[in-house]
């Protein structure tokens, strides 16, 4: 049984700290003691602090190494290297505390596996000692099979990177992959809802994003892109429906980071559009609490979120149920068969600023009626994915340490 867990992430952006904190409290209340493990302690902890109290949570600061570049060897030594100096280094950090503390931890849990970070961690584990599953993050082989990832241009193998000794389990956002994964790894797979920090009662402070946006649209619907840009969230088609004619009489928003595309020529054509966009509201960086987000959705007749080669979940569908708001999504993956299940908005098709227009128009123009006609099952999606529901199935995965 589980009494003591390292939750581990060393990313923070975008979702990173939400799911970190969902974490934490859940664990607390099944009684487990945490060791946190981030790039901010200071903040995830204030972030806990904001809904819960992590009694007896220890929080302490991990750094990623950085790659030794070996010009004379091969990219996939240099990365095997990285690997291992990475994950020594974790259990390294969890020894030393467990040495200053006199206190012991049973297990790891990543709270992020991407197949960027994990792509060779069967060379790490001779060198590692601790048991360990966590939240496979973007399980695009299952629903994108052979797409090589956007980043190592390598086309992801979970087998390896689940098939090693140490891996006891692993948890997915994808409910509709869970049964095919668990047979491919020879693992245990659970499928944790996608929950969402969906507070609507925002701080004087907290309410200044969301009245700003108010105050420029100026009774104009208003049609809202949100969380961390970047190109995989549909963010040129996006921009190129709010340019067509037909959209002079809208609101468009992009609230969150900012993350330019690499390629200078993409990059030209966001910045390009976003100077041609009369209609458009901007603001290019993390909000800094989820209460102002949440505010800030709250003034939006409709959030788009048609993102593009993206087969996986979104916490956005859990914030739209929440605040009641029509979701426009892509069709052929997870969030479109939750919408279509949950009757939760439209389904467009991908990269197509004339169908995403389309269908925000078909809202906004008779906003009853398309309720009258749609009657989205919102409460119903919520209780599927409910901290309660992510709370019960982390314990199932739990059992399998």
């Amino acid at each position: 049984m589980i009494k003591s867990i390292a939750l581990v992430d060393w990313h923070w952006a975008g979702h990173h700290p939400t799911f970190f904190n969902h974490f934490i409290r859940a664990f607390n209340e099944m009684g487990i003691h945490v060791v946190a493990l981030c790039p901010e302690p200071s903040q995830a902890m204030a972030l806990a602090g904001q809904r819960h109290a992590p009694a007896g949570t220890h929080y302490l600061k991990i750094s990623v190494p950085k790659e030794r570049l070996g010009f004379l060897r091969p990219r996939r030594l240099n990365s095997i290297d990285w690997t291992i100096r990475h994950f020594r280094g974790i259990e390294n950090r969890i020894f030393a505390w467990q040495r200053e503390t006199g206190s012991k931890v049973d297990a790891v849990f990543h709270a992020c596996v991407y197949d960027r970070d994990f792509e060779w961690i069967q060379h790490a584990t001779p060198f590692l000692r601790l048991p360990w599953t966590g939240l496979y993050i973007h399980a695009m082989s299952y629903r994108m099979p052979e797409t090589q990832h956007p980043l190592t241009r390598r086309v992801p193998k979970p087998r390896g990177m689940f098939g090693n000794r140490l891996c006891r389990a692993v948890a997915v956002l994808d409910e509709g992959i869970a049964d095919r994964m668990a047979k491919d790894i020879g693992k245990p797979v659970v499928a944790l809802p996608d929950i969402a920090d969906d507070r609507t009662s925002a701080s004087a402070d907290e309410k200044l994003l969301g009245d700003a946006l108010k105050r420029h649209a100026a009774g104009r619907p208003v049609v809202g892109l949100f969380g961390h840009l970047q190109k995989s969230k549909g963010l040129t088609s996006f921009l190129e429906a709010a340019q067509l004619p037909a959209a002079s009489g809208l609101c468009f928003v992009l609230c969150g980071q900012m993350l330019w595309p690499a390629d200078p020529a993409e990059a030209g054509r966001v910045r390009e559009l976003m100077a041609a966009c009369p209609n458009l509201w901007t603001h290019l960086e993390r909000v800094p609490t989820e209460a102002a987000l949440n505010h800030a959705m709250a003034a939006c007749d409709v959030l788009a979120a048609a993102y593009v080669d993206f087969p996986h979940s979104s916490g956005i569908q859990a914030k739209a149920a929440s605040l009641c708001k029509p979701i426009i999504v892509s069709g052929g993956h997870l969030m479109a068969e939750r919408a279509e299940r949950f009757r939760m908005g439209t389904v467009v098709r991908q990269n197509d600023p004339h169908d995403l227009l389309r269908a925000v128009l078909e809202i906004t123009s008779d906003p009853a009626g398309w309720m009258n006609r749609t009657q989205p099952l919102w409460d119903e999606y919520l209780d599927e994915h409910s901290f309660a529901k992510f709370r019960d199935q982390l314990a199932k995965l739990l059992s399998s340490l």
